[in-house]
Parts: C-alpha cells; sequence; structure tokens
C-alpha cells in the first residue's frame, strides 16, 4: 500500500501572487475552520466530476508553522519614494473608470465612474454601458464565474432594463479616445481594459460603444506603482473535478491581513487509477495562502521604464496514497486533477482599477515502475515565487524561487519498485483576461525499496530489510507569454521559458536485514 500525506505547499512567485482582490467562496460542505479564524463560506462551483483536465523573493514561513504569502524585497534601482499605494478595491465594486490620458504623459484622471460593461465582445471590440449596480456585500458568496455574455445578448438585456435603471447624463461625457478600466462584471468576468474608438445611444438610455485593446501604459502614465496585495480566499471560486472535494475560506479575527492571514483549505478524496486496472487510494488537505505582486514604473515612448508580475504562493499540503501497484505506470505519471481555482481580484493603482486574474488547477500525481505494495503519508511546508521583471532596452526576465520542506509522516513499503508522488499546482497569472505567466509547482516524496520498509517521523529507527531510499524535492517550471503586451512592452515572441527550479534532498537511506526472532 502507498499512503503519501501532502501537508503544505506554497506557490509566491507566479503562480506567486502578488496582487490582490476580493469576492467569495462556498463549500460543498461545512469545513473546520482554521484555529483562531471564523469560517466562511466559500464559492464552489457544481461538480463537472470530469476527472481528466487538468514574484518576488518568497518570504519565508512564520514561526507559527503556517506559511503566508508576504510582501518581496522591491527590484534593485526601482524608485522608493513617490510610489502611488497598491492596495486592494473595495470588493463588490462594479463602476468601471473612464476618462481620458492625462497630460505631459499622466495617469488617466477617472471623470465618469457611476457606469458599468453590461455587455463586452473582446473580438469584435464592441461593449455597453449602463448605469452601475449596487455595490455587493462583501459577504456574499461569490457567484461561478460565467462565460462572457455575447454583447448583442447583453445589449438586449441592458435594454429591457426599467427606465429608472439608465445611465445618467454623465454617459454624454464618454467620447472617442478615452480608456475604459473596468472590474468584474458578468458581462466581462476577469475585467476589461480597452480604449473607445465609436460611441452611440442605444435602447434602453445606454450606450453601445466599439472599442480596442489597451494597454497599462496608456492607462497609468508615469505613475511610480509598488506593492503586493493578498488575495482574499473569499474571492476564489472553486470548481470540483473529482466527487468527493470541500473547501473552507477562514479568516483571522481581524478579517484579511496585510500578511495574507486568509486560508482557502481543500480536502479531496480520489481514486488514482493505475494501468492494470487498480487504483491507489489517495487523500489530501491543501491549504493555501496566495498573494500577487504588481509594479509599474513610468512610461517612455509608449512603454514603463521597468514592470513586474508576479505572484507568492504560501501553501500547507497533507496526503495519503494506499494500494498496490502490480506494475509500472509507464513513462509518464498518473495525474489526477481534483479541483480547479479561479480569482480575479482588483488592485487600485493610482486611483484605477487593475485587474489581475489567478487559476490554479490542484492535482495528484503518482508513478511508478515496479511491483510494490505501499502506504505513505506525506507533509509538505513552503513558499513558491514566480514572477516577470521588465526593463527598458533590456526586455523580460522571469525569476523564480521555491522553498520548500517535505516529511515523511509515515511510509511503508514492501517490495521490489521505485514510487514517486506528489500533490501539485499549475498556476496562470495575468492581467484583464490575458495570460502573462503559467507555471507548475510540485512537490514530491519518492521512495525506491528492494524489501521492506517501515518509518514515520516519530524518531523511532525505521525497520528495515534490503535496501531503501526516502527522497523529497520541489519541481518548478513554466514559462512567459506574449499577452504580457498588455503593459505596452514589445510582445514576446512565442514564450519565453522560466528558469527552472529543481531541488532534492534525501531524508531516509541505507539497507539492513531484519533482526532474527528471539525465542524463548
Amino acid at each position: 500500500m502507498f499512503k503519501s500525506s501532502i501537508g503544505r505547499a506554497a506557490g509566491p512567485a507566479v503562480l506567486t501572487l502578488v496582487l490582490a482582490g476580493a469576492a467569495a467562496c462556498g463549500p460543498t460542505s461545512p469545513g473546520s475552520s482554521q484555529a483562531g479564524a471564523a469560517p466562511a463560506a466559500a464559492t464552489v462551483a457544481d461538480p463537472a466530476a470530469t476527472a481528466a483536465g487538468g514574484s518576488p523573493a518568497a518570504a519565508a514561513a512564520p514561526s507559527g508553522g503556517t506559511p503566508r504569502a508576504k510582501a518581496g524585497t522591491p527590484a534593485a534601482g526601482r524608485p522608493t519614494t513617490g510610489k502611488a499605494p497598491v492596495t486592494a478595491a473595495p470588493a463588490g465594486d462594479r463602476q468601471a473608470a473612464i476618462g481620458s490620458p492625462g497630460k505631459d504623459g499622466g495617469a488617466v484622471t477617472a471623470a465618469t465612474r457611476n457606469l458599468q460593461l453590461t455587455a463586452y465582445d473582446p473580438a469584435a471590440g464592441t461593449a455597453v454601458l449602463s448605469a452601475a449596480e449596487p455595490a455587493a456585500t462583501p459577504s456574499a458568496p461569490a457567484a461561478t464565474p460565467s462565460a462572457p455574455a455575447s454583447a448583442s445578448a447583453s445589449a438586449s438585456a441592458a435594454a429591457s432594463a426599467s427606465p429608472g435603471a439608465g445611465p445618467t447624463a454623465a454617459t454624454a461625457a464618454v467620447q472617442p479616445g478615452q480608456l475604459i478600466a473596468s472590474p468584474p462584471t458578468a458581462a466581462a468576468p476577469q475585467g476589461a481594459l480597452v480604449a473607445v474608438t465609436g460611441v452611440r445611444p442605444a435602447p434602453g438610455n445606454t450606450l453601445a460603444l466599439t472599442t480596442r485593446p489597451a494597454t497599462l501604459a496608456e492607462l497609468l502614465g508615469g505613475t511610480e506603482a509598488d506593492g503586493n496585495v493578498p488575495v482574499d480566499p473569499r474571492g476564489i471560486t472553486v470548481t470540483p473535478l473529482v466527487k468527493d472535494l470541500k473547501a473552507t475560506a477562514g479568516l483571522t479575527a481581524g478579517g484579511i491581513q496585510a500578511d495574507a492571514s486568509g486560508t482557502l483549505e481543500v480536502n479531496v478524496k480520489a481514486p488514482v487509477p493505475l494501468p492494470d486496472g487498480a487504483s491507489l487510494d489517495a487523500s489530501g488537505s491543501l491549504q493555501l495562502h496566495p498573494a500577487v505582486h504588481f509594479a509599474y514604473h513610468g512610461a517612455a515612448a509608449g512603454s514603463p521604464r521597468t514592470a513586474s508580475i508576479g505572484f507568492d504562493l504560501g501553501a500547507h499540503a497533507q496526503w495519503k496514497v494506499t494500494g498496490d501497484a502490480a506494475r509500472g505506470t509507464g513513462a509518464a505519471p498518473v495525474r489526477v486533477p481534483f479541483a480547479k481555482l479561479q480569482a480575479s481580484p482588483v488592485l487600485t493603482v493610482a486611483g484605477l482599477p487593475v485587474v489581475v486574474n489567478l487559476g490554479l488547477t490542484c492535482y495528484l500525481e503518482v508513478s511508478a515502475d515496479g511491483q510494490v505494495h505501499l502506504e505513505a503519508e506525506q507533509d509538505a511546508t513552503g513558499t513558491w515565487a514566480v514572477r516577470a521583471d521588465y526593463t527598458g532596452g533590456k526586455g523580460w526576465t522571469p525569476v523564480t524561487n521555491a522553498e520548500t520542506k517535505v516529511t515523511p509522516v509515515h511510509v511503508r513499503l514492501n517490495g521490489k519498485a521505485g514510487v514517486r508522488a506528489a500533490l501539485g499546482a499549475e498556476i496562470s497569472l495575468g492581467l484583464y483576461d490575458t495570460v502573462g505567466v503559467e507555471t507548475r509547482v510540485a512537490p514530491y516524496l519518492s521512495a525506491r525499496a528492494e524489501g521492506s520498509l517501515v518509518a514515520d517521523s516519530s524518531g523511532n529507527p525505521p525497520q528495515v530489510e534490503g535496501s531503501w531510499a526516502l527522497v523529497g524535492g520541489i519541481d518548478l517550471n513554466g514559462s512567459l507569454l506574449a499577452h504580457l503586451k498588455v503593459f505596452g512592452t514589445p510582445i514576446i515572441e512565442g514564450k519565453l521559458p522560466l528558469p527552472p527550479f529543481h531541488r532534492e534532498w534525501p531524508l531516509l537511506a541505507g539497507s539492513a536485514t531484519l533482526p532474527a526472532p528471539q525465542h524463548g
């Protein structure tokens, strides 16, 4: 049997997160709250039950034992004074910031704020503006993001609204040449950043627009801004990919703090199918503390001097794998995605909304190259960071870092085989619905035995017969994508690989023969 339990996994750096957001999370079933935390609902989408599918420098885990995503040190050479603050926007605000680019390269000054996007078709470049709805209360659960509505469908819905809900005289101020920075709405679930190219009145006292994509250089101009923002776990939508999964959001007594004190815990129990028709029993618990990083420093000739986007992810994972592998899993390991997490936190930079899109797919992965009966429980704690930095004249530079500790809580092997089990996350990070960074982080436990082994973290010597070895490790890799052009920087051709991060360390190793039984 193979039991492995994953304890704590972290993922700052990209997948580390350093921007912030808010919404809500509701579990499929109630879960226990964190110590000293008030439980909150976690948004959990209806299980599709599809078993297939899939920053700044990392911060150290606090002495309390639970890792936190924390602000990293600003890159050398960046201004440290006179910066615009980077903060989390008020939860539930749907109002778009609309205004003309500032004079002398300044940021957009939002002159119209009582409108929101009620239709948006990025492919056609069309949009509809209507009167903004009242902000949702922070305690309300976040709805599962729906697919962007077509411009025509949303326009019809807006047209049927009551006259009193139509936009005010402020709509007359919307003119071609202005920019619209929209937080997430039903029509644009991941936000939108566009420039207005045409305006005409539409039914129901709305405005129909033609638009083109805009860049942060147009929006922020010469703004200097740098900050890390924790992601409110209540704003993370969890979509189960297996039957038995629950999610719980926990907050410390003071609510969301600057050190990302909010916690999202995901618990899973799912079989891992093997090529011979058998399966391993697997279960796990993953606690996440994500934060996002955003920096932008002064535009010059339509692009910033320096810019940065990334994420920090602190995590604690515990997992178990138990079962019999009659033969190897083949060249590729068996992977079971169990949950998809999505969030679109909104940052306020120079008074303007900047939408960060974060996606994580959590999975269990097992590989074996022989016959083995195995039980493994595992505990992992760490902080992971992924960041993309831009410097004028030099282009984009990827940065990765991962600090992880993997501990075998209990391992029992019997057979002749090598087995590796991991609980990992595939992460994507972008702005305004354009993915800019993709990464994969996987802490793992690798065991090789020829004979039998029983070991745990109690401090007692292992019971062994034959040869055996236990190794802990972490893999982190990924790439930057061309869509970082939203910064107004030169477009990356294809993908720019992140520098791979691989670290492995021995946990136990040796060979021995069990003592002969004593006869009385």
